[in-house]
């Protein structure tokens, strides 16, 4: 990875700003969250600690089987449909002991007149009318001071009802039947005083008229001799008030019985002023506080039983906590619940419920200061480090291509960029600019050894010569006349070393003083070729050259050279069975002159050597010497030439190819 890539993958760790920001402001809700809850437990404990000693006497002594009166802001009307009664799915269950019978029972009260609704579910009502049997019905008893009443209501088909008591001085009950796919609902108003009355039923069905059934009776269940009465108990107003004179305006308290009925209720609080969220703010709030906050609707207004897990939690025993958020408004409420105990008994739980959207507010706003400014923050610590990381990386780029071109190119190395800085990297490019200083000398000392060497050995061997000469001339034994000659095998060959380096050193020097002419490039291809078929006749060289003249201007004399150590480099690495091509190709700009051969491969390592003065990296040795000046002077001449030369691996086991690449507008290089 680059290093500007590892200081901005290194920038992510700025992320853990907003991060840490992220959890502070989560502790920052829970904090405000047990703040609300620990104040609103302290008033319901305080609210269970000094309930009313007449309060708790009517709880402790509540009738065995009761019905809480819904209170009606107006008279309902008598259709069977319950879009006139508070928290409507709320009653009093009563069923067949086949289960196949069920009635909901639900009362209501309106100036002190009662109001009933049976909600019966089972088979499609019989109606009372010739030929269908026993009819469904109920059977409706009522107790108050005037009297013991009865009403039988079996009409013979479903609508409006007026019902009169069997006993006389019952008065008239009107009310509506309405019949449904699985059932019917019989909605009553009672001309008795709501407060005053107990009430009994008994709901016959006779199932389906096709069906032989045995008649299924649901409603309250006596004794065998005594029947068992629903007293109706209207809201407790006086402890209602208490409530609302001992809590705060904006908290609305509420007192549930053992089964969760509502028998006070101080009222809704005051509402605060809603602020429509958008969708992001609620969702922000949703991650803030997590799965603690349910989304629900507003609480209902006139509750009539409340069966929430808060309040089943504080039935059994325990104080509980529960929150949820509205779905369109910042309203955040809290409800909390405490077991209300009575001589040793859970007799029900007092209920706190509070409303505000402070909470949510102040998260949000804190949410959006604290995420504006941390991301601003990782944001310009990112790009202050992307921008220090791209000029770094500049800088490196800079200083490795110079130093790569001073290698490749011989740039003088004062010429390196950042040695007059003075941070790490201008340290790094005088120690660069140091050690290609060296390099540099090196080079130039390997480049004249040859010359020197042979300038120096020239007149040691020759008088070795002319002294193993002499020596020759004298009468020597067997033995004598061996070593002699061994001694003069030795010399021949260092006379060939010296040569060798004789010849490259002239041809350096050759270089700046060889004569350019324009000829035919294919002309002079197809000489050396004849020339070395002539010299290698039991070897097998191919030629591939254009069909037209390829003009270039050039030193014939060193381009021959260069192609003699080609060629000769081919046919030593090689064996009699394999091939050497000599091809010439054009392209747009230059000229191609490939030698290629078969059977051989370049070393893996030192490639890039190839070409440098006494480098040799032959891995097949004949009995000549190899300095590793051949393809040092091939380099020469490409470089004389303004061209350049370089050696590959063909695909497979294809061989090895050396390229010269010559400009077709050649020229010598001043």
């Amino acid at each position: 990875m680059k290093l500007k890539n590892q200081l901005l993958a290194l920038s992510a760790l700025t992320l853990l700003l907003p991060w840490s920001g992220w959890k502070l402001l989560q502790e920052l809700e829970h904090f405000l969250r047990e703040a609300q809850e620990g104040a609103m437990l302290a008033s319901a404990r305080t609210l269970a600690g000094a309930l009313p000693l007449e309060f708790q006497s009517r709880l402790l002594f509540t009738p065995d089987l009761y019905l809480p009166l819904r209170q009606f802001e107006r008279p309902p009307i008598l259709d069977g449909y319950m879009d006139d009664w508070p928290d409507a799915s709320e009653g009093l269950d009563f069923q067949s002991p086949d289960g196949g019978l069920q009635v909901s029972l639900l009362a209501g009260s309106f100036e002190g007149q009662l109001y009933l609704m049976f909600d019966v579910h089972g088979d499609t009502p019989r109606h009372a009318r010739p030929g269908n049997g026993q009819p469904d019905g109920i059977q409706l008893f009522s107790r108050n001071p005037r009297g013991l009443f009865s009403f039988s209501i079996r009409p013979e088909a479903p609508g409006p009802l007026q019902l009169h008591s069997e006993v006389a001085g019952g008065g008239q009950v009107d009310g509506y039947w309405l019949d449904g796919d699985s059932g019917y609902r019989v909605e009553l108003a009672l001309a008795a005083s709501a407060q005053n009355s107990d009430i009994s039923f008994e709901v016959r069905g006779s199932g389906r008229l096709d069906t032989e059934m045995p008649v299924r009776v649901a409603g309250p269940k006596g004794d065998g001799v005594r029947r068992q009465w629903i007293s109706m108990v209207g809201t407790w107003s006086g402890l209602a008030e208490w409530f609302a004179a001992s809590a705060s305006d904006s908290t609305r308290t509420l007192l549930v019985d053992q089964q969760g009925w509502v028998l006070a209720d101080s009222g809704v609080g005051q509402a605060p002023d809603s602020q429509v969220t958008t969708w992001l703010q609620r969702l922000l709030y949703r991650l803030v506080a997590g799965s603690r906050t349910a989304l629900l609707d507003e609480w209902p207004a006139q509750p009539v039983r409340l069966g929430d897990q808060v309040v089943q939690q504080a039935l059994t025993g325990n104080e509980a906590v529960g929150w949820s958020q509205d779905l369109d408004t910042a309203v955040v409420r809290n409800a909390v619940a405490v077991p209300l105990k009575l001589e040793g008994r859970i007799m029900g739980a007092i209920v706190l419920q509070s409303a505000s959207e402070g909470l949510l507010l102040v998260t949000n706003r804190a949410l959006g200061r604290l995420l504006f400014t941390t991301l601003a923050l990782t944001f310009g610590l990112a790009a202050g480090l992307w921008f220090f990381a791209t000029r770094l990386s500049q800088r490196v780029r800079r200083l490795s291509g110079a130093v790569s071109r001073a290698m490749e190119d011989g740039v003088d190395p004062e010429l390196l960029p950042l040695v007059r800085e003075k941070d790490e990297l201008g340290e790094l490019a005088r120690n660069n600019q140091k050690l290609l200083r060296a390099v540099a000398d090196y080079n130039q000392y390997l480049q004249t050894l040859a010359g020197k060497l042979s300038h120096e050995l020239k007149t040691p061997l020759a008088i070795t010569r002319s002294s193993l000469d002499n020596l020759g001339s004298q009468e020597l034994d067997s033995e004598s006349r061996r070593y002699l000659e061994r001694a003069l095998e030795g010399l021949d060959r260092q006379a060939v070393i010296v040569r060798a380096m004789s010849e490259a050193s002239r041809l350096e020097a050759s270089i700046g003083v060889a004569e350019w002419e324009e000829i035919d490039l294919l002309t002079l291809l197809s000489n050396c070729a004849e020339a070395y078929l002539s010299v290698h006749t039991e070897r097998r060289l191919e030629t591939e050259f254009p069909a037209g003249p390829a003009p270039c201007t050039c030193a014939p004399e060193l381009l021959a050279q260069a192609l003699d150590k080609l060629v000769d480099n081919a046919m030593s690495l090689s064996g009699e069975e394999d091939s050497v091509t000599l091809s010439l190709s054009k392209t747009a700009e230059h000229y191609h002159i490939a030698v290629r051969n078969t059977g051989t491969r370049l070393p893996g390592e030192f490639q890039d050597k190839l070409f440098d003065s006494l480098v040799s990296l032959r891995e097949k040795r004949g009995s000549a010497p190899h300095l590793g000046l051949g393809l040092y002077i091939v380099r020469l001449v490409a470089a004389a030439h303004n061209g350049a030369v370089r050696a590959r691996n063909l695909p497979g086991d294809g061989g090895v190819e050396f390229l010269i690449s010559l400009p077709i507008s050649s020229g010598p290089v001043l």
